[in-house]
Parts: structure tokens; C-alpha cells; sequence
């Protein structure tokens, strides 16, 4: 076992020293930058006792200053980064800072001359003491702060699918870019660590697209967070569209916070062979403007790599459901001739699931008289494609076939308790849909007979949902699941 360089008791002591007046011969007193130091303007916080040997033993920056201040004639020296007070018995070390948020973390900087240790509490923190630490030119600091960077990433990597109380360690650190070192080698690994743990993060854009958490949080990333996702061959998806669409509801949220050069960069990420023929057969991706954007510098343009298929053989349910009182209302007053039909909610009350870069519907659909309720599914254009210059916002897309692979099925309460899920239909290639129609059965789960009419307006509500009562599940009227298959 390797010998300490530095016997333990006395590494105790010179930590012990941090911000005590024991054996201080001197002070740092943190002001705002371009404060007028001999009128001891804008101060933030109280001087810290320090000691010249601590300091200029660890930082380049304090060396120096004591340097100067020895040639310097001994009455008394001012200046913006330093004074040495009348008389000469103690040196005031002045050290700006941008402003006084960054207090925290030139405090942690210089905690570390002394502990050796980064003591921060979060990202910004680390990434702030980071930056002092460099400016002050203390010795180990930034490496040392990378390090707590990359073994907090690691951390909360590890504990991922666990229940998260905090911001995961990974969106923290792309929350806080305003903070990354520009030319720091070791910030460089702790970015491509990041990378890694972000695209693991969100997974895929099926994932990323239906859990309002996480389309949330792809929502909140800054533009390098997003490019980061879309340059990886490891974010999963059903296919490309998806990837587009991603992109699609990250730039409706963050179009003002980007510039051109931003959105051209990352449009340029999508991997435009990969698209379907529904897509590129818009205007949108003419030739012309594929050669402009390559000419540009569009690496995932021409891409022949697909990304990595992110649904299981056994699919991606996604369950649904439709309220007695959203289903009761569609019911109330119908009459001859007349149809009810009651759209289904996804998980966290969504109206639509997102897949084939198209938002999916499920609604029910009820004729009067009849003896069965019908079960279909709708595709529509996503409305986050109506930014400016989008080729596929509303009324611009052609009517050409679209289609899905998934399975829908609805829940049917047994005679022996428990339910069951009843099959509806199969969609594949071979079912074409079309934009804003809905493809289902008719007839799809037949309903019980009708009962006689009961007094009271209670009594009558209630009597519109008896004949549904085998569906009814968890407080709903009916729920069932799209379960998202992989392409065949």
C-alpha cells in the first residue's frame, strides 16, 4: 500500500485552517469586478482569513500577488485585485468576481488550496468552482472538480429506474452550459460520459414522445443536449420520423432561443434517407434541398445507418382510456340516425400517442339503436409541425396512406372476475389509413341489452352507461391498450 505523501495529521491541520484566524497573516476579500477597491466598494460577503503560505503554495494567481507586493515599497499598495493595508502588517487580497452569484463557488476554490477536496453540493456548484478555480489558477482544482462531475454522473446512472426525487445529475450538468469550460481537457471526457448517460436517460423517441416526464425534460434541454441526442446511433426509435418528430416538439418550444445556424445544425442531424416515402415526398425535402444542406455540412442527411430498433418483439403497450362522464356526455340526448363518439386519454391525460412520427387517436364510436360500439384509430399530423418554413404543418401534406404496426384491444370484464383483453384489430402495411380518418371495426365489443328507462334524471344517467357496465374498469367506460409493434 502506497505511503501517504503528506502525514494525515498534517493534512487535518492545514484544513482545519480554512477561514480560521489561526496563524492568518492575511485576508481575501471577494468584490464585485471593476468595484473601486480603495473605497472598498461592492463587497460581497465578508474578508476570509487566509495564510500566504496555503495560497501561494496552490495558486499561480496568489504567488504572484505576494510576489509583487514584496518588491513593492512597503507604505501601501492598491489596486483592483489587491491592497496591502497602511502599515504593512497585513496583506488584503482583492479578488473580483463577475457578479455575486459566483460567491459560493470561489469560496468552495478556495476551500480546496487548502482540503484539497470539492465540497460542492450540486452541479453548478462544481461546474462554478470549476471556473474560479481557474481563474485563480489553484493548483488540481479543475481536474478535481471534473472528477466529482463524472462520479456524480456515474451515481445517479446507476441508480436509473429507480423512484427519482431530484433532476437526474446528467440534465443538471446540460442545465447549467452557460458554466462548461471552453478548452479543459478533462470537462471533454466528463462530456462524452454525459452523452453516453443522456441518450440512455430518454432511450428512445417512442419513450421520450408518450411519458410526459421525459418529453418534458426533452423540451428543457439546450440545443447541444438536443444535438447530442440526435448524433447518437444509440437513441432507439420506431423509426425516423419519430426522430424528426422529437425535433419537431423540441423547436416549437425553443424556436426563439435558437438561431438559424442552430436549427439548420440540428435538422442536419436527422437521417433524411431513413424518413418514410410519406415524408419525403413532401416539398419540404425537394432535392435542391437536400444538396443545399449537404453542401452545408449535414452529416446524418445522407446516413444509410439506421438507428437502433427500440420496440420488443412483444411490443410497447401503451394503455387508454375513456371517462363515464366524457362518454355519459357524448350519450346524453342521441337520437335516430345520430352517432356518439367519445375520444380515449393516454397516460397523463394525453388525447394522442406519438409513433411513425404521427400522433395516433383512439376513439370509440356509437350509432343509435345499434347493438355494438365501434373501437378506431386515427393518425394526425402533430401539431408541432407548425413552425415557420415547416413543410408539414396542416393543409401542406399530401393525402397519401400512412400506416402502423400495432395491435388495439379493449378490457371486457369476465363472469369469474378479472378482465380480459378482447382483440379489435391488427394494423400493419396492409392497413392504409389516412390522415384524420379513422380505421377500426364497427361493431367492435357488443354492449348489453338496453334496459328500460328509470325515473329521475340520476336514474336515466345512469342507465346510459349500464348497457357499457362489462368494459367499465378503474372508474372508466372503457379502457383498452395500443400496443406498438415492431415493423414487419
Amino acid at each position: 500500500m502506497a505511503q501517504p505523501a503528506v502525514h494525515p495529521r498534517l493534512a487535518e491541520a492545514l484544513s482545519s485552517l480554512f477561514g480560521s484566524a489561526k496563524g492568518s497573516n492575511c485576508d481575501v476579500q471577494f468584490c464585485l469586478q471593476g468595484a473601486d477597491a480603495a473605497a472598498g466598494g461592492a463587497e460581497l460577503g465578508p474578508p476570509v482569513p487566509a495564510h500566504t503560505f496555503a495560497l501561494g503554495h496552490t495558486s499561480e494567481r496568489f504567488q504572484a500577488q505576494f510576489e509583487r507586493w514584496q518588491d513593492a515599497p512597503p507604505a501601501e499598495t492598491r489596486g483592483q485585485e489587491g491592497l496591502l493595508q497602511a502599515g504593512g502588517k497585513r496583506l488584503l487580497l482583492r479578488v473580483p468576481l463577475g457578479s455575486e452569484v459566483e460567491l459560493p463557488a470561489a469560496l468552495l476554490a478556495l476551500r480546496f488550496a487548502y482540503t484539497g477536496q470539492v465540497h460542492a453540493s450540486s452541479i453548478r456548484e462544481a461546474l462554478g468552482m470549476l471556473r474560479v478555480g481557474d481563474y485563480l489558477g489553484i493548483e488540481g482544482c479543475a481536474a478535481a472538480c471534473c472528477q466529482w462531475l463524472a462520479d456524480r454522473l456515474a451515481a445517479t446512472a446507476a441508480k436509473a429506474g429507480s423512484s427519482e426525487t431530484a433532476e437526474p445529475a446528467v440534465l443538471q450538468l446540460y442545465a447549467c452550459q452557460d458554466l462548461w469550460p471552453s478548452d479543459d481537457p478533462s470537462f471533454v471526457a466528463v462530456l462524452s460520459f454525459a452523452k453516453v448517460q443522456l441518450v440512455r436517460r430518454f432511450g428512445s423517441t417512442i419513450h421520450a414522445l408518450n411519458e410526459a416526464v421525459l418529453l418534458n425534460q426533452v423540451a428543457a434541454l439546450p440545443a447541444a443536449g438536443m444535438e447530442a441526442l440526435l448524433e447518437s446511433d444509440d437513441l432507439g426509435t420506431g423509426s425516423e420520423d419519430s426522430v424528426l418528430l422529437l425535433l419537431a416538439k423540441w423547436m416549437k418550444v425553443n424556436w426563439a432561443r435558437t438561431d438559424a445556424a442552430t436549427r439548420q445544425r440540428l435538422c442536419g442531424l436527422v437521417r433524411l434517407t431513413q424518413l418514410s416515402p410519406q415524408v419525403t415526398a413532401i416539398e419540404a425535402w425537394r432535392k435542391e434541398t437536400r444538396e443545399a444542406q449537404a453542401a452545408a455540412g449535414a452529416p446524418g442527411w445522407h446516413s444509410n445507418s439506421p438507428r437502433k430498433q427500440c420496440i420488443p418483439e412483444e411490443g410497447i403497450p401503451l394503455p387508454f382510456s375513456i371517462s363515464k362522464e366524457a362518454l355519459r356526455a357524448e350519450l346524453e340526448g342521441l337520437r335516430r340516425g345520430q352517432h356518439a363518439q367519445a375520444n380515449a386519454s393516454f397516460s397523463d391525460g394525453h388525447l394522442v400517442a406519438y409513433a411513425q412520427g404521427l400522433a395516433w387517436s383512439v376513439f370509440v364510436q356509437y350509432h343509435h339503436g345499434e347493438e355494438a360500439a365501434g373501437l378506431y384509430l386515427r393518425p394526425q399530423i402533430s401539431h408541432n409541425y407548425a413552425v415557420p418554413g415547416s413543410g408539414l404543418a396542416a393543409g401542406s401534406v399530401p393525402r397519401c396512406a400512412f400506416f402502423v404496426d400495432a395491435d388495439l384491444t379493449v378490457n371486457r370484464r369476465q363472469e369469474a372476475g378479472g378482465l380480459s383483453a378482447v382483440s379489435i384489430m391488427s394494423y400493419s402495411r396492409k392497413a392504409h389509413m389516412k390522415l384524420g380518418e379513422g380505421l377500426g371495426v364497427r361493431a367492435a365489443f357488443p354492449l348489453s341489452p338496453q334496459l328500460p328507462a328509470a325515473p329521475g334524471a340520476a336514474a336515466a344517467r345512469d342507465v346510459l352507461l349500464a348497457r357499457w357496465a362489462e368494459y367499465a374498469h378503474e372508474g372508466s367506460a372503457v379502457t383498452g391498450t395500443l400496443t406498438l409493434l415492431p415493423p414487419k
